[in-house]
């Protein structure tokens, strides 16, 4: 592993064990009486469409802290802005095999009054254009960083089996798959990883090489690209600034968006606006599987870790836990490198800013127990 590199979401750090780490200060607050996690307020009700979605909108608000903005040469116009974002998706949809990405736009093309043409290059009878594809003449549109009403609308309106439960909730079908699938899961082993991960007998870690594993991520991404409308989020994990990691999520359905909406922090719109080009990608095909006849695999579902190439892939499965999951391992590997201890633990501060932390697996009730005030 590399000796230094810190931040910029690299992979590689310096492995010297940290001495005399400082004890964790905890601070009272200035009103003694304020409750940590009070969800104690009456929910409120909307009396029309317009006002829920007014309502969405507003809960759904990043919840970043907005810094000071620092503005560095000269401003960028919000045309140059919105180009330079579709030009860093294009790329993160490419082909590794091609030149360009895919021609992408945003918004549903349910409501585009009119999609840009593609100039078709003009040929005689006996000119083969061999430089033409159809994949080349389609437009992909971009469904960005939707609130949650806009995804309600379109899972709603095109996934089969969605409804709004009692409580506000969506619920929606993830086709076969009901849980995880920790035995189609694998993660490429490589100079990145051999010395890092734990392989072998009774590891939870299956290896692939890192050829099989763009085969599945050539895969992924034409299938994304041949559909009419994608869902892009570009978020962020940790709440640290100085470890923070940029994440780009692309999935097919309204449903895996919306669930990593609720799992990851939400940026800005001045974040945003300096988010670039992210340090992690999931490529989330859903329900478009694998190739059983592909080295390694076992069965038509894959999911696919490369921490070199810092992209997950997702194929034969449309189960969302499975993009939360992959970027908590990633966490789990990537934090300790930095010297942060990572915990599989919920977290609760008292009103005295006492601390309590809860272990558990999955489904004890860490979660219940530290949002409960």
């Amino acid at each position: 592993m590399a000796s230094n590199g810190v931040g910029n979401g690299e992979f590689s750090f310096d492995n010297k064990r940290r001495t005399g780490l400082p004890k964790i200060q905890t601070q009272k607050t200035e009103d003694e009486n304020v409750v940590c996690h009070d969800d104690s307020a009456t929910p409120v009700k909307a009396q029309t469409l317009e006002e829920l979605h007014s309502l969405q909108k507003k809960k759904s608000a990043p919840t970043t802290p907005i810094k000071s903005p620092h503005v560095f040469g000269v401003a960028v116009s919000e045309e140059e802005r919105q180009k330079q974002q579709l030009q860093s998706i294009s790329a993160s949809l490419a082909s590794l095999t091609r030149e360009t990405g895919p021609k992408v736009v945003k918004g549903d093309p349910a409501r585009q009054a009119e999609t840009p043409k593609v100039q078709r290059p003009v040929h005689h009878h006996h000119t083969p254009a061999l430089n033409i594809s159809d994949s080349g003449l389609k437009f992909t549109h971009i469904l960005y960083n939707l609130s949650p009403a806009e995804l309600y609308e379109q899972a709603i309106k095109y996934e089969k089996g969605s409804f709004i439960t009692s409580s506000g909730a969506l619920a929606t079908l993830s086709g076969a798959k009901t849980g995880r699938s920790p035995r189609d899961k694998r993660v490429v082993r490589d100079e990145t990883t051999e010395d890092d991960l734990w392989w072998g007998k009774g590891s939870p870690n299956i290896e692939m090489d890192e050829q099989t594993f763009l085969i599945n991520r050539e895969r992924a991404v034409d299938y994304l690209c041949s559909l009419e409308k994608v869902f892009v989020n570009d978020q962020f994990l940790n709440w640290d600034p100085n470890n923070r990691i940029k994440v780009r999520i692309v999935s097919a359905r309204a449903y895996h968006s919306l669930f990593m909406h609720n799992m990851c922090i939400r940026p800005t719109p001045e974040e945003l606006e300096d988010f670039g080009t992210p340090d992690f990608t999931i490529y989330n095909a859903g329900q478009f599987p694998c190739n059983r006849y592909t080295h390694y695999m076992t069965s038509s579902t894959s999911i696919d870790i490369n921490l070199a190439r810092r992209e997950m892939v997702i194929l034969g499965t449309q189960y969302a836990g499975e993009m939360k999951k992959g970027l908590f391992g990633v966490m789990h590997y990537l934090m300790p490198k930095r010297q942060i201890l990572s915990l599989h633990s919920g977290c609760n501060m008292g009103k005295e800013g006492d601390v309590a932390l809860f272990f558990g697996l999955s489904g004890t009730g860490k979660t219940t127990l530290s949002t409960d005030h």
